[in-house]
């Protein structure tokens, strides 16, 4: 069972009624390499998070809107951004902190990526200098560290992928940088004494049917299943006779 995050929209940047926005495209990816989506509301407080963790096997970091900087003592967003809600950051910082010290899996795709970049230090581009490379859906190439994490599980050091971003991380802070685009865009990080803990910059869920695709979410689910493993392992053994 995999955990995702949802968009929490609210006015004045989203006019009407407070709600919740998930695009499915990452739905049937999940279910496609054998997992159970269960979808994670973004306005909970953080006192919710150990029950969600006891029920669900890795934890995804979908997409949304910009970064508010000025929570983490950062300037104020710039023209282009449209900043989250101040609930839906706190509550994804606090996953994010969550799955890297328990060890359940996470995959942070876009947003996703630059909350676990953003949670263990690193820096943040508000609005790129060459964005229009990367907004839209434009396809662009990107090359990957021949011994990363990402590499494996892609099946290759380049691929072309799909962005819809304006915004990056600067640098990778405590994590290892893993892709980049020809324009020097940091695409992915990775932790490589966790469990599973990735994060990239595109859009894996909108090319469903590319083999990079394809095994980024099946080595996610895999990492999964072999945490309810542990998991039920654990369980099995109960507590210790003095």
């Amino acid at each position: 069972m995999i955990g995702l995050t949802v968009e929490l929209l609210e006015p004045p940047l989203y006019p009407g009624r407070r709600r919740f926005q998930l695009f499915t495209d990452y739905l049937p990816c999940l279910r496609a390499a054998g997992a159970v989506p269960l979808l994670i509301p973004t306005d909970a407080p953080s006192e919710d998070i150990p029950a969600w963790f006891r029920r669900v096997d890795g934890l995804l970091l979908t997409g949304g809107d910009d970064l508010d900087l000025r929570a983490l003592g950062g300037p104020a967003p710039v023209e282009e951004c449209k900043p989250v809600p101040a609930a839906m950051q706190a509550l994804e910082l606090a996953l994010a902190r969550g799955a890297l010290e328990e060890g359940l899996p996470v995959l942070g795709i876009c947003l996703g990526m630059q909350i676990l970049g953003v949670a263990r230090g690193a820096g943040y581009i508000q609005h790129l200098p060459g964005a229009g490379a990367h907004t839209g859906g434009r396809r662009h190439a990107i090359r990957l560290a021949e011994d990363s994490r990402l590499a494996a599980l892609l099946g290759a050091t380049r691929a072309e992928v799909p962005s819809f971003h304006h915004q990056a991380l600067a640098d990778a802070g405590a994590w290892t940088a893993c892709a980049w685009s020809e324009d020097g865009v940091l695409e992915g990080i990775e932790d490589r004494d966790h469990p599973f803990a990735v994060g990239v910059q595109w859009h894996p869920e909108r090319d469903p049917e590319s083999p990079f695709t394809r095994g980024l979410f099946s080595g996610f689910v895999a990492a999964a299943r072999a945490y309810l493993g542990r998991r039920g392992k654990a369980a099995s053994a109960g507590p210790r006779q003095a």
